[in-house]
């Protein structure tokens, strides 16, 4: 099949760092460089942080099983002993009683926490090894438990000397309950307490709040002039038998400054599946907002089921686009590209044929005002299974170039339509957790460099859920792991069902038109999570064009 589109686009090969220039590690005399061995690039020097805790220095003080009904005898898992300069405080009535496990703020891990009940703990997935846990609910699982639960987290003293403003990150898992309140404070040498945050049945839908839910807080602290030193608390107040708060890898940074210069800017999409209509649509109301870009990522399920036909319809619509259409489109393979059962090698060479590249992995540089912004595109080699089987040469390839650019300070886009296990919205769905042949792997490659970013599609689930962006942290990985964003859909929305993660369903909730934007700055990548809304030939525009939110990734190799 000719493509149309092909023909008619800007689309330049200068930009494309093919697989001929790639030979022996090198990508031209203008690429070329050493990397570090390892490849982890050391960032103590320019990432801004002041302060950090992990809660992972606690894994060897971990106790057995005293009380919890619903953990097995001699299953290792929590411990009282708080991280050094930390503390815990309970409230007077919580001494006696109720389940020791659970006994005010305890350090813990997923599993263990899980194994308790589930009720929607486990999908804290961006959790990493030791994490910090309020339960208010297994705590009443015990006799004699009091009423009321109160318990308060006091991070160790973080020097601020100096600072204006700093900037207070961490992980946090939190279900709500009437009555229920969940406050971070911050105190300066000692005075009073100021709140950075509040959750209650006025902040927070109370039962399930999927905004809150495996997800991150970055609170900006002003520090007052002369001040020396600041102390976080977590305080957790509930009656009995409410629900939980639970947070990790907790981090003090410097406050970024203003962004400064123009950016360089792609257009993201993803799971089109046969909607030409809404991906028309999209595409102008990019145009309306980001003008000129120098990408458009296509991160895959482009069409529904692989047939010429559809792949016609794709052609069509941006041919129509091609007034706006930037000059590099860059797509990533899905799985709805190779369903009508015909063969892969079939399929696979539709998908190539509008790539315009000879196979499914590569590399590109997008060229723009913020400089330019390399972009490494991963995917299924095979048929399946597993959903994405990948040849030993792709990996070593990623694991090389993750390297070189780590080793020029740049920023590194990596699309894959599959989300890693454990990261994004839904990642943490058995059935969405190991669809890679090298999962793990995979995970721990791009955990060694926190300045890659990694975005995936194909669960549809809501930008407004608390995992719709991720810093994934992995064992042995940097400190800051690397992040990961869900790229929404053109198509229809999904969200997940239940208590349980073993009973989980899935539903489809709505139709839906989103997308992104990435502005690359030299110290930063912004992203912004956009609704264009649906349409149809009945409704054939709309005024919808909106932000739903946005992240600030920095560059942990710059200052």
């Amino acid at each position: 099949m000719t493509s149309t589109f092909h023909a008619r686009t800007r689309r330049t090969a200068a930009v494309l760092v093919g697989a001929s220039l790639l030979a022996a590690g090198t990508v031209g005399t203008a690429l070329a460089g050493p990397a570090r061995p390892d490849g982890q690039p050391d960032t103590r020097a320019t990432d801004g942080v002041l302060y950090r805790e992990s809660f992972d220095s606690l894994a060897d003080d971990l106790l057995p099983r005293a009380e919890d009904p619903g953990i097995e005898d001699g299953v290792v898992g929590f411990t009282h002993t708080a991280p050094r300069g930390w503390s815990v405080e309970n409230g007077p009535d919580m001494a006696d009683g109720g389940v020791e496990e659970w006994r005010g703020w305890s350090f813990t891990t997923r599993d263990f926490w899980t194994d308790a009940e589930d009720q929607m703990r486990y999908r804290f997935a961006r959790a990493q090894d030791v994490i910090a846990v309020a339960d208010s609910d297994e705590f009443a699982d015990g006799a004699g438990a009091p009423g009321d639960y109160a318990t308060t987290l006091a991070s160790a003293p973080v020097k601020v000397k100096g600072r204006d403003r700093v900037e207070l990150t961490f992980d946090s898992h939190y279900r709500g309950w009437a009555g229920q309140t969940g406050r971070v404070t911050v105190a300066f040498d000692g005075g009073a307490e100021t709140e950075l945050v509040r959750y209650d049945s006025s902040t927070v839908t109370d039962d399930y709040d999927g905004a809150l839910l495996n997800a991150t807080e970055s609170l900006p602290v002003d520090v007052p002039r002369g001040a020396k030193r600041a102390v976080f608390r977590w305080h957790f107040t509930a009656g009995a038998n409410s629900w939980y708060w639970a947070i990790d890898s907790v981090a003090v940074r410097a406050a970024l400054p203003p962004a400064s210069g123009d950016p360089t800017t792609a257009w993201v999409l993803s799971d089109i599946q046969g909607d030409p209509d809404d991906l028309g649509h999209a595409l102008r109301d990019l145009d309306a907002v980001r003008p000129d870009p120098a990408g458009l990522l296509m991160v895959g399920d482009i069409v529904d089921s692989g047939s010429a036909a559809q792949w016609r319809e794709v052609d069509d619509v941006m041919a129509g686009a091609a007034d706006v259409l930037p000059e590099q489109v860059v797509a990533a393979i899905g799985n709805h590209e190779s369903y009508t059962g015909e063969s892969w090698e079939t399929l696979r060479d539709r998908f190539l044929n509008f790539a315009e590249r000879d196979r499914v992995w590569d590399e590109y540089l997008l060229e723009g005002s913020g400089g330019d912004v390399p972009v490494l595109v991963l995917g299924q080699e095979a048929a399946r299974p597993p959903e994405v089987p990948m040849s030993r040469e792709q990996v070593e390839w990623l694991r090389e170039r993750l390297a070189y650019w780590s080793e020029r300070d740049k920023q590194v886009l990596v699309i894959s339509h599959f989300p890693l296990g454990d990261t994004v919205s839904a990642s943490w769905i058995p059935w969405y957790s190991d669809s890679y042949q090298y999962n793990d792997e995979l995970t721990e490659l791009l955990g060694a460099h926190p300045n890659t970013i990694l975005f995936s599609g194909h669960t549809h689930y809501p930008f407004e859920l608390g995992d719709w962006a991720v810093q994934r942290r992995t064992a042995g990985g940097h400190p800051d792991g690397f992040w990961t964003v869900n790229t929404g859909a053109v198509q229809v929305e999904w969200d997940a069902r239940g208590e349980s993660t073993s009973g989980i369903r899935e539903v489809v909730t709505r139709d839906i038109n989103r997308g992104l934007t990435v502005d690359v700055f030299r110290d930063r990548v912004v992203v912004e999570a956009r609704d264009f809304g649906p349409v149809d030939d009945r409704t054939p525009d709309n005024e919808v064009n909106d932000v739903v939110r946005s992240v600030t990734i920095p560059n942990p190799l710059t200052r």
